[in-house]
Protein backbone atom coordinates (compact mmCIF):
# COMPACT_ATOMS: atom_id res chain seq x y z
CA UNK A 1 0.00 0.00 0.00
CA UNK A 2 2.70 2.55 0.63
CA UNK A 3 4.51 1.54 -2.47
CA UNK A 4 1.61 2.53 -4.32
CA UNK A 5 1.00 6.05 -2.60
CA UNK A 6 4.67 6.81 -3.07
CA UNK A 7 4.30 6.11 -6.75
CA UNK A 8 0.93 8.89 -7.24
CA UNK A 9 3.16 11.19 -5.22
CA UNK A 10 6.13 10.86 -7.76
CA UNK A 11 3.34 11.08 -10.88
CA UNK A 12 1.83 14.36 -9.48
CA UNK A 13 5.67 15.85 -8.95
CA UNK A 14 6.15 15.30 -12.62
CA UNK A 15 2.95 16.71 -13.70
CA UNK A 16 3.94 19.80 -11.21
CA UNK A 17 7.44 20.11 -12.99
CA UNK A 18 5.63 19.93 -16.19
CA UNK A 19 3.18 22.40 -15.73
CA UNK A 20 5.82 24.30 -14.16
CA UNK A 21 8.15 23.97 -17.76
CA UNK A 22 5.13 25.10 -19.94
CA UNK A 23 4.35 28.54 -17.14
CA UNK A 24 7.71 29.53 -17.65
CA UNK A 25 8.39 29.10 -21.44
CA UNK A 26 5.02 31.05 -22.41
CA UNK A 27 3.05 33.01 -20.16
CA UNK A 28 -0.50 34.20 -21.14
CA UNK A 29 -2.89 36.84 -19.06
CA UNK A 30 -6.19 36.88 -20.38
CA UNK A 31 -5.87 33.91 -22.59
CA UNK A 32 -4.55 30.20 -22.88
CA UNK A 33 -3.04 29.74 -25.52
CA UNK A 34 0.19 32.55 -25.50
CA UNK A 35 1.63 33.47 -28.97
CA UNK A 36 4.70 34.87 -27.40
CA UNK A 37 7.07 34.57 -23.83
CA UNK A 38 4.66 37.05 -22.19
CA UNK A 39 1.12 37.43 -24.12
CA UNK A 40 -1.22 39.77 -22.75
CA UNK A 41 -4.92 39.37 -24.70
CA UNK A 42 -6.40 42.97 -22.63
CA UNK A 43 -10.12 41.54 -24.52
CA UNK A 44 -9.93 38.25 -23.80
CA UNK A 45 -11.10 37.42 -27.55
CA UNK A 46 -8.99 34.56 -28.63
CA UNK A 47 -6.95 36.66 -30.52
CA UNK A 48 -7.61 34.78 -33.81
CA UNK A 49 -8.17 37.84 -36.28
CA UNK A 50 -6.25 40.44 -36.96
CA UNK A 51 -8.63 43.02 -35.33
CA UNK A 52 -9.01 40.60 -32.14
CA UNK A 53 -4.96 41.05 -32.06
CA UNK A 54 -4.98 44.87 -32.15
CA UNK A 55 -6.14 44.93 -28.41
CA UNK A 56 -2.98 42.56 -27.68
CA UNK A 57 0.29 42.76 -26.34
CA UNK A 58 3.36 40.45 -26.54
CA UNK A 59 7.09 40.51 -25.02
CA UNK A 60 8.77 38.07 -27.39
CA UNK A 61 11.89 35.74 -26.55
CA UNK A 62 14.65 38.23 -28.20
CA UNK A 63 12.83 41.26 -26.07
CA UNK A 64 10.56 42.76 -28.41
CA UNK A 65 7.66 44.41 -26.97
CA UNK A 66 4.56 44.24 -29.55
CA UNK A 67 1.49 46.54 -28.94
CA UNK A 68 -1.32 45.49 -31.57
CA UNK A 69 0.80 42.50 -33.12
CA UNK A 70 2.19 38.90 -32.05
CA UNK A 71 5.03 39.52 -34.26
CA UNK A 72 7.54 42.63 -32.99
CA UNK A 73 10.37 42.87 -35.23
CA UNK A 74 11.92 45.69 -33.48
CA UNK A 75 12.85 46.64 -29.82
CA UNK A 76 8.92 48.32 -29.73
CA UNK A 77 6.67 47.75 -32.47
CA UNK A 78 3.56 49.45 -32.69
CA UNK A 79 1.88 49.00 -36.51
CA UNK A 80 -1.25 47.55 -35.64
CA UNK A 81 -4.26 46.84 -37.98
CA UNK A 82 -6.34 49.30 -36.68
CA UNK A 83 -4.32 51.90 -37.23
CA UNK A 84 -4.12 53.44 -33.84
CA UNK A 85 -0.55 52.97 -33.83
CA UNK A 86 1.07 56.15 -32.54
CA UNK A 87 3.42 56.95 -30.09
CA UNK A 88 2.18 59.42 -27.38
CA UNK A 89 5.74 61.54 -26.62
CA UNK A 90 5.26 63.91 -23.16
CA UNK A 91 6.88 66.95 -21.71
CA UNK A 92 9.83 66.79 -19.69
CA UNK A 93 12.49 69.14 -17.81
CA UNK A 94 15.65 66.70 -17.84
CA UNK A 95 18.66 68.59 -18.92
CA UNK A 96 19.83 66.76 -22.65
CA UNK A 97 22.59 65.39 -20.38
CA UNK A 98 20.36 63.43 -17.93
CA UNK A 99 18.08 62.50 -20.56
CA UNK A 100 20.93 60.94 -22.70
CA UNK A 101 21.47 60.68 -26.47
CA UNK A 102 18.93 60.02 -28.56
CA UNK A 103 15.83 60.95 -26.10
CA UNK A 104 12.67 62.73 -27.54
CA UNK A 105 10.32 65.20 -25.77
CA UNK A 106 7.68 67.32 -26.78
CA UNK A 107 7.56 71.37 -26.42
CA UNK A 108 4.08 72.53 -26.05
CA UNK A 109 5.32 76.37 -26.58
CA UNK A 110 8.39 78.44 -25.86
CA UNK A 111 7.94 82.07 -23.99
CA UNK A 112 11.34 82.89 -25.04
CA UNK A 113 9.94 83.78 -29.12
CA UNK A 114 7.50 86.58 -29.88
CA UNK A 115 4.70 85.68 -30.69
CA UNK A 116 5.10 82.57 -28.71
CA UNK A 117 6.04 78.96 -30.95
CA UNK A 118 5.01 75.82 -30.05
CA UNK A 119 3.99 71.93 -30.94
CA UNK A 120 7.37 70.94 -31.74
CA UNK A 121 9.94 67.83 -30.54
CA UNK A 122 13.37 68.10 -29.63
CA UNK A 123 16.23 65.38 -29.45
CA UNK A 124 19.18 65.05 -27.59
CA UNK A 125 22.57 64.21 -28.71
CA UNK A 126 24.02 64.01 -24.78
CA UNK A 127 24.39 67.60 -24.41
CA UNK A 128 22.14 70.12 -25.90
CA UNK A 129 18.92 69.47 -26.56
CA UNK A 130 17.94 70.12 -30.76
CA UNK A 131 14.41 71.14 -32.11
CA UNK A 132 13.32 69.29 -35.17
CA UNK A 133 12.44 71.20 -37.84
CA UNK A 134 8.61 72.00 -39.00
CA UNK A 135 9.48 72.50 -42.71
CA UNK A 136 11.92 70.43 -45.20
CA UNK A 137 15.43 72.23 -45.12
CA UNK A 138 16.28 74.53 -48.49
CA UNK A 139 17.34 72.35 -51.18
CA UNK A 140 19.82 74.27 -54.18
CA UNK A 141 18.17 73.95 -57.24
CA UNK A 142 19.61 76.08 -60.15
CA UNK A 143 18.75 75.38 -63.75
CA UNK A 144 20.43 78.43 -66.06
CA UNK A 145 20.73 78.84 -70.20
CA UNK A 146 23.48 80.66 -72.41
CA UNK A 147 23.33 82.94 -75.91
CA UNK A 148 26.24 84.74 -75.10
CA UNK A 149 28.36 83.95 -78.47
CA UNK A 150 31.16 83.95 -76.58
CA UNK A 151 34.40 82.98 -78.26
CA UNK A 152 36.19 79.64 -77.86
CA UNK A 153 39.55 79.20 -79.18
CA UNK A 154 40.89 76.05 -80.54
CA UNK A 155 43.57 73.92 -78.24
CA UNK A 156 42.36 76.29 -75.13
CA UNK A 157 40.40 75.12 -71.83
CA UNK A 158 37.76 77.85 -71.44
CA UNK A 159 35.41 78.63 -68.60
CA UNK A 160 32.03 79.79 -69.53
CA UNK A 161 31.91 82.40 -67.26
CA UNK A 162 29.59 84.63 -68.81
CA UNK A 163 26.08 85.19 -70.30
CA UNK A 164 24.05 83.17 -67.59
CA UNK A 165 20.70 83.67 -66.97
CA UNK A 166 19.88 81.56 -64.44
CA UNK A 167 16.52 80.78 -62.51
CA UNK A 168 15.83 79.38 -58.91
CA UNK A 169 19.21 80.51 -57.15
CA UNK A 170 17.74 81.42 -53.97
CA UNK A 171 20.45 81.31 -52.25
CA UNK A 172 22.75 83.90 -54.60
CA UNK A 173 25.17 80.19 -54.99
CA UNK A 174 26.35 80.47 -58.75
CA UNK A 175 27.56 83.76 -59.13
CA UNK A 176 29.79 84.79 -62.66
CA UNK A 177 29.93 80.90 -63.97
CA UNK A 178 30.94 79.65 -60.58
CA UNK A 179 28.77 77.65 -57.67
CA UNK A 180 29.73 77.66 -54.44
CA UNK A 181 28.04 74.94 -52.31
CA UNK A 182 26.37 77.21 -49.11
CA UNK A 183 26.49 73.55 -46.99
CA UNK A 184 28.28 70.33 -47.32
CA UNK A 185 26.27 67.84 -49.32
CA UNK A 186 25.52 66.00 -52.36
CA UNK A 187 25.28 67.69 -55.46
CA UNK A 188 24.11 66.33 -59.20
CA UNK A 189 25.05 68.87 -61.87
CA UNK A 190 24.85 68.49 -66.05
CA UNK A 191 25.63 70.86 -68.20
CA UNK A 192 25.56 70.78 -72.06
CA UNK A 193 26.84 73.31 -74.99
CA UNK A 194 26.78 73.99 -77.86
CA UNK A 195 29.21 75.81 -80.40
CA UNK A 196 28.27 77.12 -84.13
CA UNK A 197 28.96 78.41 -86.75
CA UNK A 198 27.18 75.36 -88.70
CA UNK A 199 29.66 76.09 -91.54
CA UNK A 200 32.38 75.30 -89.54
CA UNK A 201 35.00 72.91 -90.54
CA UNK A 202 35.31 69.39 -88.91
CA UNK A 203 38.70 68.27 -89.45
CA UNK A 204 39.19 64.57 -88.64
CA UNK A 205 40.86 63.08 -85.32
CA UNK A 206 39.27 66.35 -83.97
CA UNK A 207 37.43 66.58 -80.33
CA UNK A 208 35.18 69.16 -78.00
CA UNK A 209 35.38 68.13 -74.02
CA UNK A 210 33.08 69.76 -72.05
CA UNK A 211 34.32 69.83 -68.21
CA UNK A 212 33.06 70.51 -64.53
CA UNK A 213 35.82 71.36 -62.49
CA UNK A 214 36.31 71.83 -59.63
CA UNK A 215 37.49 75.22 -57.80
CA UNK A 216 39.35 75.20 -54.01
CA UNK A 217 38.14 71.71 -53.31
CA UNK A 218 39.36 71.64 -49.58
CA UNK A 219 38.71 68.74 -47.05
CA UNK A 220 36.24 66.49 -49.54
CA UNK A 221 36.68 63.07 -51.35
CA UNK A 222 35.39 64.92 -54.43
CA UNK A 223 36.76 63.77 -58.18
CA UNK A 224 38.47 67.56 -58.63
CA UNK A 225 37.08 67.54 -62.57
CA UNK A 226 34.89 65.36 -64.66
CA UNK A 227 35.30 65.33 -68.34
CA UNK A 228 33.16 63.86 -71.45
CA UNK A 229 34.83 63.76 -74.76
CA UNK A 230 32.84 64.11 -78.19
CA UNK A 231 35.57 62.57 -80.64
CA UNK A 232 35.82 62.86 -84.66
CA UNK A 233 38.71 60.25 -85.32
CA UNK A 234 37.84 59.97 -88.79
CA UNK A 235 34.61 62.20 -89.69
CA UNK A 236 35.04 61.33 -93.46
CA UNK A 237 37.66 61.49 -96.14
CA UNK A 238 36.92 65.37 -96.83
CA UNK A 239 36.19 67.91 -94.12
CA UNK A 240 32.49 68.48 -93.01
CA UNK A 241 31.15 71.32 -91.85
CA UNK A 242 28.78 71.47 -88.73
CA UNK A 243 27.80 72.25 -84.70
CA UNK A 244 29.59 70.91 -82.42
CA UNK A 245 28.55 70.28 -79.05
CA UNK A 246 28.92 68.38 -76.10
CA UNK A 247 27.50 67.22 -72.50
CA UNK A 248 28.74 66.37 -68.93
CA UNK A 249 27.09 64.85 -65.86
CA UNK A 250 28.46 64.80 -62.03
CA UNK A 251 27.75 64.37 -58.58
CA UNK A 252 29.90 66.41 -56.37
CA UNK A 253 30.34 65.63 -52.72
CA UNK A 254 31.26 69.25 -51.03
CA UNK A 255 31.82 70.92 -48.17
CA UNK A 256 30.75 74.24 -47.51
CA UNK A 257 32.08 76.59 -49.62
CA UNK A 258 33.47 74.45 -52.17
CA UNK A 259 33.27 75.48 -56.12
CA UNK A 260 32.83 74.53 -59.22
CA UNK A 261 32.84 76.24 -62.83
CA UNK A 262 32.54 74.86 -66.62
CA UNK A 263 34.50 74.61 -68.94
CA UNK A 264 34.45 73.76 -72.82
CA UNK A 265 37.71 73.02 -75.21
CA UNK A 266 37.78 72.02 -78.80
CA UNK A 267 40.29 70.97 -81.48
CA UNK A 268 38.79 72.23 -84.67
CA UNK A 269 41.86 74.42 -85.69
CA UNK A 270 39.75 77.32 -85.91
CA UNK A 271 37.73 79.41 -83.32
CA UNK A 272 33.88 78.50 -82.25
CA UNK A 273 31.23 80.84 -80.68
CA UNK A 274 28.88 79.49 -78.16
CA UNK A 275 25.75 79.12 -80.43
CA UNK A 276 23.09 82.04 -80.21
CA UNK A 277 20.16 79.62 -79.14
CA UNK A 278 19.61 79.18 -74.83
CA UNK A 279 17.51 75.80 -75.70
CA UNK A 280 21.07 73.97 -76.52
CA UNK A 281 23.36 75.90 -73.69
CA UNK A 282 22.11 75.00 -70.08
CA UNK A 283 22.93 73.56 -66.97
CA UNK A 284 21.36 72.60 -64.21
CA UNK A 285 22.38 72.25 -59.98
CA UNK A 286 19.90 70.35 -57.68
CA UNK A 287 21.15 69.45 -53.89
CA UNK A 288 20.44 65.76 -53.51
Amino acid sequence: MKKKINIKYQLLACTLIFSAGKTFAQTGVGTINPQAAFHIDAAKDASDTPMHIANDVVVTAAGNLGVGLLNPVTRVDLRSVDQKGILGVGTNTQTATAAGAGAIRYIKDDPSTVPVEGGYLEYSDGTNWIALPLNPPTKVLINATNNSGVGIPSGTSTPITSGWNETGDSENAFTNGVFTAPRDGFYLVSFSITLGPSNGNIPNNTFIETAIEGVALTGTTTIPTFRTINSYPAYQANVKQNYISGNCNAIFNLKTGNSFRFSVKHTMGAGRVVLADPTLNNLSISEL
